[in-house]
């Protein structure tokens, strides 16, 4: 498993909980597997968590669930590059800005 794939696999998924359970999934096996980047891989578990406590038994409208995959895309994109620059630097600098957006969001996750 790769963080990659773990995006590339949320991106294709349908939106809903089902989607951000698999990514959750797929953050704790790269917490594991990848322990240098681990918070990289935590902070996104937390999102996920959280997106599924908060509405696995909720109905949610087909645009809310598409409009929240495509802000935590963003969320995948800005980390996935940084980890792609093998770069700690990078990935400080991608995680305080995926913070910073997601404290200036609606945080409906």
């Amino acid at each position: 498993m790769t963080f990659s794939n773990a995006m590339t696999e949320f991106a294709g998924s349908l939106p809903g909980t089902d989607a951000y359970v698999k990514l959750r999934q797929a953050m704790q096996l790269l917490i594991k597997e990848d322990a240098e980047n681990a918070v990289v891989y935590f902070l996104i578990f937390g999102f996920a968590r959280a997106y599924v406590m908060l509405y696995e038994d909720q109905e949610v409208s087909p645009q809310f669930a598409e409009d929240n995959q495509k802000v935590m895309l963003g969320y995948l994109n800005i980390l996935g590059d940084a980890l792609k620059q093998h770069d700690k630097a990078h990935v400080y600098n991608a995680m305080n800005l995926v913070v910073n957006q997601y404290e200036n969001s609606k945080k409906v996750f």
